[in-house]
């Protein structure tokens, strides 16, 4: 199922009411995740260019932060709404880097929150923003090589490349977010096996 030995291989359950019982897979992600993130409506690179023509529109650019800034705090408001802890907050945009934010990263048992940096590359949304500084969430063998930031794998890839006319930096987090969650599925598996023995 995974391409690279750095990615986690493990179900992930999906409740819902009733007798029904289901895992989530790839393809699933976008309709039960991320369902409480807003689109993004502007299309445009992060280098300032149209997808297709190539014209430079800086402007589309600034619209496109806006955008990316209240899909962010819309997530996060949804989820505490709901009675949830977010796992991000505090997303902001660099000053002088126009393709740099800064966010916190709240440990789910608490502890001191963890700042780190999403780069976006210069195709960004046609690329999938990359992290600098979560090393402290990732696990076992489940690291980029080189890294060591959390390596999402075909997750990332596979949802990406479908959505990515959609999608922004909150989407990409939430998936983050998703990963997170299987490292608790696999201190569970472990306490498992050694109860066994």
């Amino acid at each position: 199922m995974f391409k690279t030995p750095y990615e986690p291989n493990v179900l992930i359950p999906r409740f819902v009411d009733g007798e029904e019982v289901g895992f989530w897979i790839p393809r699933d992600v976008n309709e039960e995740l991320l369902r409480d993130i807003p689109d993004i409506e502007t299309l445009v690179y992060a280098d300032g260019t149209e997808p297709g023509t190539g014209r430079r529109r800086p402007d589309l650019w600034i619209r496109r932060v806006r955008e990316e800034l209240r899909a962010f705090q819309t997530w996060v408001s949804n989820v505490e709404r709901m009675g949830g802890r977010p796992l991000f907050k505090g997303l902001t945009p660099d000053a002088r880097n126009p393709r740099l934010f800064y966010c916190y990263y709240l440990p789910p048992g608490g502890g001191e929150p963890v700042m780190f940096k999403i780069k976006l590359p210069l195709k960004y949304p046609e690329r999938p923003p990359r992290t600098e500084g979560l090393k402290v969430m990732s696990y076992a063998r489940f690291r980029k090589p080189g890294t060591g930031e959390p390596c999402l794998g075909r997750l990332e890839e596979e949802n990406w490349r479908r959505n990515w006319q959609r999608w922004g930096i909150a989407h990409y987090l939430a998936l983050v977010g998703l990963y997170e969650a299987t490292k608790q599925g696999l201190s569970i598996k472990r306490l498992e096996r050694m109860r066994e023995r």
